[in-house]
């Protein structure tokens, strides 16, 4: 499946992510923008959906959990360096646990080529309020 949506606010953000986040459940999600194009917005917009309660960024811890409706799984990657700090952080071990995982940062690393299937998002910033949503499916 491939998707692209354009998006004019924060509002229209988050319609969109009540929209895929069915898609999204039970998978791994590869988040890819630059800083501050609303990779973390995203996640908090799902998390929402799913009745997860409160999101936080997780740069400074790696990752956390939300319990909802559904398990996510919420990694950020970008303080990472190598790929044996993935290892460390049993990344491998629970992406597979079947809990809907976000990967923000995953163009860091190479994981199209660790992952079966997977959900791509990229989101690029046009402007201040503008960004572009594009969705890719890897089965």
């Amino acid at each position: 499946m491939n998707l692209k949506k354009t998006v004019n606010s924060e509002e229209e953000t988050k319609e969109f992510a009540f929209e895929v986040a069915e898609m999204l459940r039970g998978s791994v999600v590869l988040m890819n923008g630059n800083l501050g194009a609303g990779k973390t917005f995203f996640v908090k917009c799902v998390a929402e959906y799913f009745g997860c309660g409160e999101v936080s960024s997780p740069t400074f811890t790696l990752h956390h959990r939300y319990d909802g409706n559904v398990t996510i799984r919420h990694f950020d990657l970008y303080r990472l360096e190598n790929f044996a700090e993935l290892e460390n952080i049993d990344f491998f071990g629970i992406i597979e646990s079947g809990d809907t995982c976000f990967v923000e940062w995953a163009d860091k690393f190479n994981l199209h080529d660790e992952l079966e299937k997977y959900i791509e998002i990229t989101i690029t910033v046009i402007n201040k309020n503008e960004r572009i949503f594009e969705m890719v499916t890897k089965e």
